[in-house]
């Protein structure tokens, strides 16, 4: 099978890229910089500028491109948030409608930021939209692929939680911090972090497009937890105390809008859609996934202490 696939550079995007031709299939990435692209996706994948220039009927499209999100969002940046996902996403959809042999299935990204600051009430796929500058980015972002559903194109929709992988993403960020003894919740830490293991991110992507999923469904672990238990379930990995807390204001003023939005919002998400559709998390529980993407870090780590 042949895919098509817009942020193949990114850090979703490059593992998806792997595992999608580990399976003996082909890849064709959308990027700026065609010229990185098979050092950063594969010797066999294929890059072109334009989907235009995409020869090879395409089966597959997955969408994923969008600039970071994590980070101080200026007035000019949020346009540029906006613009990266939605441009991207719409000239998808029209190239998409101008196929003569049209792909089988389109997997759109989106974002948990979808369901806005929620407190503790469980979130399934079918909970009602949040209010703030994320949760209308999500809205807008899905509903540009409607033209695709409705000339009866089979469309997926991934609403994304914190993405655990050491090859960037927040991870990495906390790490330096917790290492040093240093590190420790945000805020009350009672907010719900809902999060996914990147592995499991990629498998229910596969899972999706084998299974043609046609509805928005949660990209996250079935195991939510707290910023409390976050910050000490990492501690206790790296063997370290987690008693350093990071005082809302401190936050805001450093990010502004996006500590209220990202860093302290409270979302507590149930992957209802994959559960009862028959994916298999590798990493259900938090404990799991941070034993996996931290192999000998905690050893190395206490060994010194």
């Amino acid at each position: 099978m042949h895919c098509l696939i817009s942020g193949g550079t990114g850090l979703i995007g490059r593992l998806f890229c792997q595992r999608w031709l580990d399976r003996g299939n082909t890849i064709t990435v959308l990027s700026r910089h065609p010229e990185r692209v098979r050092s950063l996706c594969g010797e066999s994948a294929s890059a072109c500028r334009d989907p235009a220039e995409v020869s090879q009927p395409v089966d597959i499209v997955v969408n994923l491109a969008g600039a970071p999100i994590s980070r101080r969002w200026t007035e000019k940046y949020r346009s540029t948030i906006r613009s990266s996902r939605l441009g991207t996403t719409e000239q998808l959809v029209r190239w998409t409608l101008r196929q003569r042999q049209k792909p089988s299935y389109f997997l759109s990204g989106s974002a948990i930021g979808y369901y806005g600051n929620r407190g503790g009430e469980l979130l399934k796929e079918g909970s009602a939209p949040g209010g703030g500058f994320a949760a209308q980015l999500c809205r807008d972002w899905e509903a540009a692929t409607a033209p695709l559903q409705q000339c009866g194109v089979k469309v997926g929709i991934i609403r994304t939680a914190i993405v655990l992988s050491m090859r960037g993403g927040a991870l990495p960020q906390m790490l330096p911090a917790f290492r040093l003894g240093l590190g420790g919740p945000m805020g009350s830490g009672e907010h719900w972090m809902s999060w996914i293991h990147e592995e499991d991110q990629v498998g229910l992507m596969l899972h999706a497009i084998d299974n043609h999923l046609c509805q928005p469904f949660n990209g996250s672990a079935p195991e939510p937890v707290t910023n409390n238990s976050f910050a000490r379930i990492l501690a206790k990995e790296l063997h370290r105390p987690a008693i350093f807390r990071t005082p809302a204001w401190v936050l805001k003023m450093i990010f502004g809008e996006m500590a209220d939005e990202l860093l302290l919002t409270s979302d507590r998400v149930e992957p209802c859609t994959a559960v009862e559709t028959g994916y298999s998390f590798q990493f259900p529980t938090l404990e799991q996934a941070l034993a996996d993407l931290l192999k000998g870090d905690g050893a190395i780590t206490k060994a010194s202490a």
